[in-house]
């Protein structure tokens, strides 16, 4: 196969891929307001806020949505690098601290799964050429450590007809060496990730939309050596080598910040119960959803432990069932490594109890207490109260019932001597019920 038909069927399946991108609004390209980096879920059009805490000095459009748009490769590979690069220009000089950009990971399944791989990534800038067409010289170039990088997921998608994933995510970071970016003057900036051999991460380049995203210096240039491109070439010249219907310039999806970037605050953990209520306490197992929001760096994990248990770690909601008091205590931690105080949320479950009482009479009086519901019952309290004036011996005795299963009956009796009529009240549990008779000495006859 000779080269051009193997770029273009590289491309065409690149951008055949179904990432649905596009650009949305621009905040400023020189502002130094505090800024937010902005998530949309494409599909769900979930929107979370994640404020940076820094001046934003340069915004090249990091909340996307629309129905088109794809990803150019950035990729290092052992049989040559791919990369893309974008121009910037300040009106006046800023040391920038922390860059944040949107990123993510192509054809995932042929790795381990359609998800962050947690890779590290390199960031570059670059002097210009001279003429504003292309980068020059690498001016910066570092590698951010996997632990040393925040992540908002955003977007995933698997291609139904042939199983392509797709895993994107708007990433940020604190430079490990800040750099003074002169005023007007060009510079170029590379982001990708990092990992050898034969895999394909990329940065998420998109289509550019001039009606959307008016910064547009110059379109991102691409390096291919692993696809023959040796020097820089417009993504344009791509796209048209590969047939694409309908070519638009590309820009890389990047923030670039000032100041410091330091969260010393932590997370906030709410936890919110679920099930039947009745008179203050749950009727039925209880759904515990633990909730925890972090807006500056972000929630790494939240533990739980029910009853004094072992800590685990939270994913889903989980359910806590059982008669009697129960205590959920939990606590979450962010990227940053700060740790919230452990909160709780106390409650008590107390099924229904489903208990029919069938009294009878004979020597002294007897009670059948049966369950008739679907749950074992366990320290049922009980107790056969005689309301007659003559009643000498047995006029209350009561106890407790250690556990009665579904569809079990157990009978208690009181030992009475007396005379004359009697009202007769058991209870079992919630459940209640009476009868009368009379009281011949030994003998309680008449019951109903």
């Amino acid at each position: 196969m000779n080269e051009k038909n193997f770029l273009k069927q590289a491309v065409v399946l690149l951008f055949a891929a179904l990432m649905v991108f596009s650009s949305a609004a621009v905040v400023a390209n020189t502002s130094t307001h505090d800024a937010e980096l902005i998530a949309t879920d494409a599909y769900n059009g979930t929107v979370v806020n994640a404020p940076m805490s820094r001046g934003l000095v340069w915004d090249n459009v990091m909340g996307l949505a629309g129905s088109r748009g794809g990803i150019i490769v950035a990729t290092v590979r052992t049989e040559g690098i791919a990369f893309p690069a974008d121009d910037f220009q300040l009106d006046a000089q800023e040391t920038v601290t922390s860059v944040a950009w949107q990123g993510g990971y192509f054809q995932c399944q042929l790795a381990s799964g359609q998800h962050d791989y947690n890779w590290d990534w390199r960031i570059l800038f670059w002097s210009d050429i001279g003429n504003g067409s292309w980068p020059g010289t690498v001016i910066y170039n570092q590698t951010i450590p996997d632990a040393s990088i925040t992540r908002s997921f955003w977007f995933n998608y698997t291609r139904p007809d042939n199983g392509n994933a797709y895993w994107v995510a708007n990433y940020s970071c604190a430079l490990p060496e800040s750099i003074t970016f002169n005023a007007d003057t060009k510079y170029w900036i590379t982001i990708d990730a990092i990992q050898t051999p034969n895999t394909y991460p990329q940065g998420a380049w998109c289509r550019h939309n001039s009606s959307q995203s008016p910064i547009l210096l110059h379109e991102a240039m691409f390096i291919g050596t692993y696809w023959g491109y040796s020097n820089w070439a417009t993504i344009m010249t791509l796209l048209i080598a590969g047939a694409d219907p309908n070519p638009l310039p590309h820009d890389l999806n990047f923030q670039l910040f000032s100041g410091a970037a330091q969260d010393t605050t932590p997370p906030v953990t709410t936890a919110t119960l679920a099930g039947d209520m009745s008179g203050g306490n749950y009727t039925s197992d209880v759904t515990v959803t633990l909730t925890a929001i972090d807006t500056e760096s972000g929630v790494n994990y939240t533990m739980y432990k029910v009853d004094g248990g072992s800590w685990m770690t939270y994913s889903t909601p989980f359910v806590v069932s059982g008669n009697g008091d129960h205590i959920v205590a939990f606590y979450s931690v962010d990227n940053a490594g700060n740790i919230e105080t452990e909160k709780s949320v106390s409650f008590t479950i107390q099924y229904p109890v489903v208990i029919t009482i069938t009294i009878k009479g004979g020597l002294g009086v007897s009670a059948a207490i049966k369950n008739t519901g679907t749950t074992d019952l366990t320290n049922i309290a009980w107790s056969i109260t005689l309301d007659g004036s003559l009643i000498f011996i047995g006029k209350t005795k009561s106890g407790t019932i250690a556990s009665l299963a579904p569809g079990e009956s157990v009978t208690v009796k009181d030992f009475v001597i007396g005379l004359g009529k009697t009202g007769i009240a058991v209870s079992a549990g919630t459940a209640e019920a009476s009868a009368s008779g009379t009281v011949i000495l030994f003998f309680v006859i008449g019951v109903a």
